[in-house]
């Protein structure tokens, strides 16, 4: 991935299972990779693959506008931040049903749009969003976290025809069970038996950060320079069932 070398790409929630593999992954590119996550403890233990850190909360936008005036433009940005939390629809209420579309959708593309405004992309710079298959054939239990999902292709596909002016690429990457995050999560919430039937599903097993973290470098390289407003399905084959 050389030809990721010396490029600037931020990382938000950075300090997360997949968000961290993304900045191992970049700095072993040679990349110049920005973490932003909301805890300087947990920033400051993955400070050994990256360039810079800050802290960020996507909840409090009032500090947005200097956290992103401290930083330079940059050639990438990547969208890892999610809150997921499983339950029946007819135990989801409308508050948290709008948390999670808030912190899903609506914050991460406010904190993009300051950043264009601020003009701190530069040409060519491609953006990332992390989705989910939830968001492509829908889970039990999932039905907010499905709905942002969801919402986040329609997002993907409109940036992608406004910025493609300025010759900015807006992609999401949809990513199946991985191995760390909210997948080991599920791991603790059900049996081994039931655990094992579900990674039965996918034809290739279940996946890793490291896989996610290959996909998304890819598409913040010049190699994927013609691709803008597709998702990418990393899932070993779950969704062909």
């Amino acid at each position: 991935m050389s030809e990721l070398s010396g490029k600037r790409v931020a990382v938000l929630g950075a300090t997360g299972a997949i968000g961290s593999s993304i900045l191992r992954h970049l700095h072993a590119a040679q990349a110049h990779p920005l973490a932003f996550g909301r805890s300087a403890e947990k920033l400051a233990a993955i400070s050994g693959v990256t360039a810079e850190s800050q802290v960020l909360d996507l909840r409090k936008p009032d500090a947005w506008d200097s956290a992103i005036a401290a930083i330079a433009p940059l050639d990438g940005l990547v969208v890892a931040t999610g809150k997921l939390e499983v339950l029946p629809f007819g135990l989801l209420t409308a508050e948290k049903f709008a948390e999670t579309l808030e912190t899903n959708v609506v914050a991460p593309a406010a904190f993009l749009r300051c950043l264009l405004r601020a003009k701190k992309l530069n040409p060519g710079a491609s953006v990332v969003f992390i989705g989910s298959i939830s968001g492509i054939r829908g889970a039990a239990g999932h039905a907010a976290y499905a709905a942002s999902k969801s919402a986040l292709l329609g997002l993907v596909r409109t940036l992608a025809l406004e910025l493609a002016p300025r010759k900015i690429r807006v992609n999401t990457l949809s990513p199946g069970l991985v191995d760390e995050g909210m997948g080991a999560a599920f791991r603790a919430h059900v049996t081994p038996e039931q655990f094992a039937a579900y990674v039965g599903t996918y034809p290739l097993g279940a996946g890793t950060t490291a896989d996610v973290a290959g996909a998304v470098s890819f598409l913040l390289s010049p190699s994927s320079r013609w691709i803008t407003g597709q998702d990418l399905v990393v899932d070993g084959g779950a969704t062909l069932r």
